[in-house]
This record gives C-alpha cells, structure tokens and sequence, in this order.
C-alpha cells in the first residue's frame, strides 16, 4: 500500500534496514516513521507509482558481515543499489537477481567478495555492476560471463594480477571468459602486466577500457586489443609503457577518440609509428609526464582529427619541438605547460592554427618576445603563458586576437600599460590575471580615455616590481559585471574606489593590499550582496571604522583585513552583526579604547581575529566559541585572561606585551587543538600548568619575561618544537623533560634561576634535532656533559654566566654547527613560525619571526628570522672553566662567533683557530693564556671582533695585515709582553745592522755597548758643564749650592761615625 508518498512497506523495510548500518555521517538521520520515505537521503522513488527506484546506502558500512536477500524483497521495482561497506556474503533461499528482477545497476564496492561467486549469484539482465576494492580473485569472478546483459563493470583496485593465470584454464576444459556486451571496462589500479591485453579479443562492443596503474611495460603488443573495433576511450596512464606494436596486417583502431598515455616513458623517437599502430583517429591526446626526448610536432602529423594535444610536464622536450607547429592545423587545444624548456618560443607558423581555441605554454621559462605570427590565431579563447620570462610591450600580436576570452601572464617581464588599450576592441575578454609583472603609465594617459567594447569578470594586476605612481585605470569606470579585482603592491595613490564596488554590483573579492591609497574608506550607497572579501591593508587610509550600515551594505562579508593602515577609534558593534564574518584583521592601526565585552559573542563563523599593535586597553572580551587564532599582542589589556580561553577551539594564541597578570589559566579539557601559545613580556605569575605542556598539538611556547615560578615542566607527551621560557624566576628541571619523538628545535631558558646541573636533560635532548640551547644567566654548575656533543643538528649553544666547572669537552669540536642542519620548516619559511590553514596564509612581512638573543662582537643581539638561520656560535663564557682550550674547537669551520672568556683556561691559544675561516667574532678575554698567539690567525678573513684581552700572552702579534689591521689595543690589552702594531715595537732602539754576514753576536754587543759608553760621557759632560755654568752666572744658586753641599757632607760624616761606634761596642 501507498503512504504519503511512499509504500508503507518498503518504509517499515527500510526503517529495517538503517538499524543493520552503521552511519558515521548521520546521512539516515531523515529517515523516521513520520515522513515520507521518498524524500530520504539517498532515496529516489518513481514519481507515478511511489514505489522505490534507487536506493543508496553510500557511505555507510554494515554492522552485519552477510546480507539477507529477502531483506529486499518488497523493492519491487528497484532499478539502482548501492549496498554499504564491510559486507562479505550473502545469505537466502534464492539469489537476489530471482528478487529484484528490475535491478538494471549494483554497487558492491568496499566490500569483500573474494568468496562469493559473482556470475552465479548476479545472473539476469544486469547492465552494470562496480565491484571497485572488494578484494576480489579471478575466481570471484569466473563466471561473470553469465552476466550476458552486462554493460559496464568496474573492477577497480582489487590488485588482480596472473598469479592464477587467468589465460589458462581455471576448471577442466574451461576457459575465463567477459561478457560479451561489455561496452565499459574499468581494470584500474591491479597488477596486470603485458599478457593480459591478449585476454580483450572477443569484446565486440567494448567502447571504453581503462587499464592505468597496472604493470604493464616496455613495448606493448596490443593486437588483442585491436580486435575490439568499437573502442572510442583507452586510459593506459601509469604504466611503464615505452612504445606499441601489433602483428603485421592487424588494422588499427579506426574509432578511437581519446587516448590517455600520462605517467608512461612513452620513447618520443618511436612515437609516431606507436600512434599508427594504435590509431590515426584519435581527437584527445594526453601524454603528460612521460620524459620524452626527440619530440617534435611533426609526429603528431598524421593524426588528421586531432583536436586536443596534452604534453604537461614533459621536462626534456626542446623548443624544436613548436618549428612545425603549423601542420597541427585540425588542433583546438594545445597544452605544453611546465616542460622548462627555458629558450625562445620558435616563431614558426603559429598562423596557420587558425581553429587553436586554447593555448596553454605556462611553467617553461620561454624568454624573449612572443612570435609576431600569433596575428592569425582569430579563434584564441584562451591564452595562458604565465611564469615565463616573456618581455616587451602588448603589441599588434596580442591586439589581433579579438576572440580572447581568459588571458594569463602571471609572472613575465612584460611592461603592461595600465590602460589596457591594446585590448580596447576585445569584446569577448572575460579574465585577465597578470599578477607579477610591471604595470607602467602610458605615455600619453590622458589621451587614453576610452569605452572598452570589455566586460570583465576578472582581473587581477598585481606585482612586486617597484612602479612609478599610477592612477586607477579609467576603463573601470565602465565595467559592470567585475566578480574579483586585485591590484596589490601598485602604487595607486588614490582614494579608496568605493564607486568601482557600487558599480559592481557582482563583486565577490576585492584587493587593494599595499596601493598607496589615502583619504577615507567611505562605504558604497547600497548592499552588496555577493562581496564576500574585502583587503584593504598596507595603504595610509586615515579614518575611523564605519559606525553604521557596515553589515547591512556588506551582508555576506567572511574576510576583511583592514591591517596596516592609520584606522582610529574603537571597534563598532557593527561587527556583532556580521554573522558571515570568518577571518578579522584590524591590526596595526591606531585603535584604542576598550573592547566591548561580547562584541565577537554572537560571530559564530568567526575563525581568525587579529587586533595586535594598537592601543586597546581593558579586560579581554568574551571569546568567540569557534575562534581559532587570536592576535592582541602589543596592546594594553590588563587584568587576568579568561579562565575557559584555552578550552574554546584555539588553536594559535598571541596576547604578549601587555599587561596581563594573575596565573595562567589551566586546562579543564585534554582535547585542546592549541598549537601556538605566546604569552611574553606580562606579569604572568606562579607555576605552569602541567597541561598546557602535555598538549599533542601544542608546537610553540613563549611565556618569557614573565614572574613564573617553580621547575621547567616536562614536555613527555608533547611535541612541541619551540620552547621559550627566559627571564622568568624558574629554580629547576624536571627529571624527565622530553621524550623519544620529541621535536624541538628551539630551548630557551636565559636569565632563570635554574640550579644544580643539566645531564638528565641532556640524555633527554639526545632524542631530538636540537638546533638552539640557550642557558644564559641561571645557576648551573658541574662539568659541560659529553652527551651535548651528540645533538649534532646543534647551530647554537649558549651556557654563559653560570657555573660550568672542569675542562671544554674535546668532543664539541667535533659537532658542526652548521646551518643547514637547521630545521627545515624554519628554513623553508625564511625563519617563521605561522599556522596553516586559514583562507589567506599570511604574507611573508606578516610572518611571526621567530628569534634568539646571542652575544656576538662584545654585544647581544637579537637574531630574527633568516638570520637567525644564518647565525651559529658557542658561547662558554663568564663561568669557571679550566685547562686547555681544545685543539679539536678549530675544526668548527662553520662557525660565526665563539666566546670563551672569563674563565681560568690557560695553555696556548691552538693553531688549529686558523681554520675557523667563518668566524666572525672570537672572544678570549679574561683567562690565563700564554705563548704567543698563532701567526697564522691573519688568514681568518672573516674576523670582525677579536679580543685576547687581560691573558698572560707575549710575542709579536700576528703580521699587521688584512683583518688584523682593523684590530686596535682594546683586542690586546692586559697583555704586558705582546708586541707589535697596534701595540709597542718588538724592537725600540734603533741599531745599525752590518751587511757583514760574518759578524757573530758578541760583535754587534760591542757595537751595542760601545755605543752605550760614548753617549753616557757626552751626557754626563754636558750635563757638569750646564751646572758649573749656572752656578758662576748666579750667585745665589751659587751659595745655596755650597751650603746644601756642605750640609749634606757633615750629616753624612756623623752618621757614618755614630754607627761605627754602634757596631765597636757590641
């Protein structure tokens, strides 16, 4: 009987039915008692009789291994079935083709039929039949030929190979045999190799064969395979097929259409006789990705019907290949993109294509101009050749072609006017993307003012090549019908076109990122209901964020980012009611105030809110329920972060440099998706929470410059890379810190109060591909573990101001250092830390730097970015290290900067420094060094800073020259026997040296005293001479002489008298 639509008792089966399925998607949860069944998900009835016609049970999976047969019975009417996964077998009295006499098409596909005889149980008039992934044998289907009514059967993904030689005999005098009215047959992704093609003859009707992702190889015999006269599509793609041959007098397939050879190693010399032997009818040919040499046009020559030719990816075709390119006339598409041919583009016949419609040469690195016989290519709709290096102006090549539809030229060398005038008269023009190029003035702009016959969709004209001041294009003034403009990094110096969105009342993405635009962003006059992005950001707009209208005008707005721009005022509550709203930047402006406390309550679809580098100031708001990434660093929020913010769907977190207080907020919940927490520079106090440290996904961690308290927690189950924990008051490590898959890359912890020493901590590290430590300032003492010598992905290693003890490991010179150990999402993003996943990824200037302070050149720096991936040194310094520096430290080739002062070294500085030819700033102050320093050091010049102050060395410094000659006293000071520019002479007297070979050293010491004696006697004599003078002249010097004279002889004759008398009575 009929209800509502549906019979009652195909309802009542089906209701049956759903309970014996697992629905993972919720897809039967319209199925209920109270509706009418035809409407049900994956339900299609017959309009007339409401009996059940298709029924789908796709993507759900069967919580019983075997089905029942009768459980379809009351389908009568059924034509089309899709059964559920995780089926098996079958169970009833009779088959289900005695039941469903109807059924015309049967999906078992993700099922496992390996044991069920599919001819026997199927018989009737079945048309077609998908058996993809049901983990079949060749005696699954055996007797498939029973099937005589089978059309189309998929035997996809069920790795069927020839192991039971289905050419052979499977039972006595029988052999496997297809249906014979097979029009479709889909073998994709099995092991079939070349013999199998010989088990095709037979198939009369056969239209359609795929046979991609098998083994076939080498030279193909495909005389099988030219039996079935009818095929019109062949996809061999994934294969190893090198060429085809047929026996001699076998006629090729004078049928076929479309022939897919991608992803072969099709040999390109033997191309042409393999295309004749397969067919010369063929309309669509793809041979993509094959690597193949020797190619030219002229192979394709003899296929009279050929419409589409694919060659992507074809990295060793020559530029040869397009001299004969004219022949190809019958071509409507060509396709040779990202072939890096990386030559001209020959000028050829391209005239002679006058049926071309697409032409796609984009990814080859063509330099030069484009060919001047492009002029008669009148049917191009299509023309891309982006990422080339084409140059020159659009010319009359480009200008004859009036049936453009889609342009693209992204990133060339062309210098493209911004008038557009060449295009003037192409009526058909839809699309223009030529991002990356050089948009120019025109010579004589004002004279361009004209009405283009253009209605564009889109364009997009953005580039990062530094332009001359431009102005809008006047043509826009015309254009009704624009859906998405970007013209970022032009220099516009305009007003914000709001005209340009009224007009376009289709507009569904709008760019002005970087354009010099100034003034105010004044709103259009009426909604417009189909934008949906909106980037304003990196222009000089001065005003305040509309108050009103702003929902009602843009309705349906999911992105607006407004950064980078001189916005003042508070955030209007207009945002509350942009229930679209996906991702919100508003950072670095001038905003202030405080933030509303629900202003985002109530954006449910808000993901991405970024409101950093203004001057907001308060609590923080409520956070939206499914916000994802949060941004309000550099603000002035104040008072305790919200105590559920690290149980809502936060994923990347930024509040730092404010100023928050209070303890960091536990987790209530272990499934927190946060990946990036930066909480520096607040007045965060108390412990860390040892849940935020046992997140899975948590791969950033930045609570520095904070009051926090207690030991470094332990990261055992996380797989956190970055680590940033310095300036804070932490007393110690935890016992445990990190596990065998850990991933860190960065460990900072400068400037604790950590004690006692590091070698659990270093077994722990041993597990991960380290590339900075940094333990500046703490506590630490013992001696420098060996086990640090085993994280050799190390670029940075900081243990200054502690209290290391004993010798510098010999074994850390034999660590790299170098910085292409460094951690390749680091260097692949220019040393940046972002996550992914948003609709518009940040752009490299608005990337979080990742950073790490480092003394180098008698300074701190803050290394950021690239380079810090360009940094590497060690820094041992201001502890109590002894004994001597290791000859092994010179074999750190890598190395930019090396600090081992203020300590109690002592030995010779090693000669193996001379090999530190990366060095750019070497620090041996302050420790108890001797000898001289190694002359070979002048070759090192790479040096900027060097300082051996206040040590105990002595010689001649090394040879004045090259870097040393930039070194003053500083470098030398404390050192009272160095000598040498820039410091004393090694020799002060001057001497006369004889050009005697023969005198000894006793000679030149008689010439050095005789010397001597001949200036003390003219000294003392001038000097007698000078004094009797003095004293004839004046007389008064003259008496106080005699009596001073006098004085002293008498003093000096008593008290020799008076200790000689001392010295007789005892």
């Amino acid at each position: 009987m009929c209800c509502e639509g549906c019979w009652t008792e195909e309802k009542q089966a089906l209701l049956g039915l759903s309970s014996l399925f697992y629905d993972p998607f919720s897809i039967t949860s319209s199925w209920n008692a109270y509706t009418d069944c035809c409407e049900w998900e994956g339900v299609h009835c017959n309009s007339s009789t409401g009996r059940i016609l298709h029924l789908s049970f796709d993507g759900r999976k069967s919580t019983q291994q075997y089905i029942n047969y009768s459980d379809f019975s009351v389908f009568k009417d059924l034509k089309k079935l899709f059964l559920p996964s995780n089926i098996v077998g079958c169970v009833g009295d009779a088959g289900l083709w005695s039941i469903l006499r109807n059924l015309e098409i049967l999906d078992l596909s993700f099922n496992n039929c390996s044991q069920i005889d599919i001819g026997s149980a199927l018989s009737g008039s079945l048309k077609s039949l998908y058996l993809g992934e049901s983990e079949l044998s060749w005696r699954s289907i055996y007797n498939i030929s029973k099937l005589s009514s089978l059309e189309v059967l998929d035997l996809s993904w069920n790795y069927l190979n020839e192991s039971e030689s289905i050419l052979g005999s499977l039972k006595e005098n029988e052999t496997f045999k297809w249906p014979t009215n097979l029009q479709e047959l889909i073998l994709r992704s099995n092991s079939l190799n070349n013999r199998f093609l010989s088990s095709l003859s037979g198939l009369p009707h056969l239209q359609g064969l795929d046979l991609s992702q098998n083994q076939l190889e080498g030279t193909l015999d495909i005389s099988g395979l030219l039996t079935s006269s009818n095929l019109t599509l062949i996809s061999l793609r994934n294969n190893n097929i090198h060429n085809f041959v047929a026996n001699q007098g076998t006629k090729s397939l004078d049928r076929l259409d479309f022939l897919d050879l991608d992803w072969n190693m099709i040999d390109g010399n033997k191309l042409r006789e393999s295309l004749r032997t397969l067919s010369l009818s063929i309309r669509e040919l793809s041979i993509s990705y094959n690597n193949l040499t020797g190619t030219i046009a002229e192979d394709f020559h003899d296929l009279s019907n050929l419409q589409q030719l694919t060659l992507d990816g074809n990295i060793n075709m020559k530029n040869n290949f397009f001299e004969s390119i004219g022949n190809l006339t019958s071509l409507k598409t060509l396709s040779v993109s990202y072939c890096h041919i990386n030559d001209t583009l020959p000028a050829a016949d391209w005239y002679k294509m006058n049926k071309l419609e697409e032409l796609n040469l984009e990814g080859n690195g063509f330099e030069g101009y484009l060919p001047g016989s492009f002029v008669n290519m009148t049917s191009l709709r299509k023309l891309e050749i982006s990422q080339n290096n084409f140059i020159g102006r659009f010319d009359s090549s480009i200008a004859t072609l009036t049936s453009l539809e889609y342009f693209g030229f992204i990133e060339n060398q062309f210098e493209v006017p911004i008038s557009f005038l060449p295009f003037a008269n192409h009526s058909n023009l839809k699309v223009i993307l030529g991002e990356g190029n050089k948009i120019i003035l025109d010579s004589q702009y004002n004279l361009h003012t004209y009405v283009p016959k253009f209605q564009l969709s889109m364009l997009s004209l953005s580039s990062n090549i530094e332009t001359s001041p431009l102005r809008l294009p006047r043509f826009l003034l015309y254009q009704k019908d624009l859906i998405t403009l970007d013209f970022s990094n032009l220099k516009l110096e305009a007003r914000f076109p709001h005209w340009l969105l009224e007009n376009n009342t289709k507009m569904i993405e709008v760019t002005f990122r970087n354009c010099s635009l100034t003034g105010t962003m004044q709103l259009p006059l009426h909604p417009l209901l189909e934008l949906q992005r909106i980037d304003v950001s990196d222009n000089t707009i001065i005003d305040k964020i509309s108050s009103k209208n702003m929902s009602s005008v843009y309705p349906n707005l999911e992105y607006l980012n407004m950064s980078r721009n001189y916005f003042k005022g508070s955030i209007p509550r207009e945002f509350s009611q942009m229930k679209y709203l996906y991702e919100l930047d508003l950072s670095n402006n001038q905003l202030s105030g405080k933030v509303s406390y629900d202003i985002f309550e109530a954006t449910q679809r808000l993901v991405l809110l970024k409101l950093s580098n203004n001057k907001f100031e308060g609590l923080i708001f409520t956070i939206p329920a499914n916000l994802e990434s949060l941004s309000l660093n550099d603000n002035n929020f104040c008072g305790e972060l919200p105590r559920n913010i690290f149980n809502t769907s936060i994923i990347s977190l930024d509040v730092s440099n404010n100023h928050l207080v209070g303890n960091i907020p536990s987790l209530l919940t272990n499934f927190s998706r946060l990946e990036e927490l930066r909480m520096s520079n607040n007045h965060f106090e108390g412990f860390i929470p040892s849940e935020l440290t046992q997140l899975e996904d948590l791969r950033y961690l930045d609570l520095s410059q904070n009051n926090l308290i207690g030991l470094v927690p332990s990261f055992l189950n996380s797989f956190v890379k970055y680590i940033h924990l310095s300036n804070n008051h932490l007393t110690g490590l935890s016992k445990r810190m990190f596990n065998e898959s850990s991933h860190l890359v960065m460990l900072d912890l400068n400037y604790n109060e950590i004690s006692g020493n590091i070698q659990d901590m270093m077994q722990d590290l041993n597990y991960t591909k380290l590339n900075f430590l940094l333990l500046k300032g703490n506590h630490i003492n013992g001696d420098i573990p060996k086990q640090l010598c085993e994280l050799i992905d190390l670029t940075m290693l900081d243990l200054s101001d502690n209290e290391f003890s004993g010798e510098i490991p010999h074994c850390l010179g034999t660590m790299p250092f170098d910085n292409t150990n460094l951690d390749p999402l680091l260097k692949a993003s220019k040393g940046s830390f972002f996550v992914e996943g948003y609709s518009q990824a940040p752009l490299p200037s608005e990337h979080k730097k990742e950073k790490a302070s480092f003394t180098s050149k008698r300074s701190t720096y803050t290394y950021i970015g690239s380079i810090l991936g360009y940094m590497s040194g060690i820094d041992l310094s201001l502890n109590k290290l002894k004994g001597n520096i290791p000859n092994e430290l010179g074999n750190l080739t890598r190395i930019r900067a090396l600090n081992l002062s203020h300590n109690d070294l002592i030995g010779q500085i090693p000669d193996s420094f001379s090999n530190l030819v990366q060095t750019e700033s070497l620090d041996l102050s302050f420790n108890k060094l001797n000898g001289q320093i190694p002359p070979k050091l002048n070759v090192l010049t790479s040096l900027e800073v060097l300082s051996v102050a206040h040590n105990n060395l002595s010689g001649p410094i090394p040879e004045w020259t090259n870097q040393f000659a930039t070194f003053d006293e500083s470098s030398y000071e404390g050192n009272p026997f160095l000598c040498g520019p820039p410091l004393k002479s090694c020799n002060p007297s001057s001497t006369t040296i004889s050009n005697d070979s023969n005198i000894n050293k006793d000679n030149s010491s008689f010439v050095d005293m005789y010397v001597f004696c001949v200036s003390f006697v003219v000294s003392y004599t001038l000097a007698f001479l000078a004094t009797t003078g003095a004293l004839y002249i004046n007389p008064y010097w003259r008496q106080a002489w005699f009596y001073y004279l006098e004085l002293v002889s008498l003093n000096g004759y008593y008290f020799i008298v008076d200790n000689f008398c001392r010295f007789c009575n005892v």
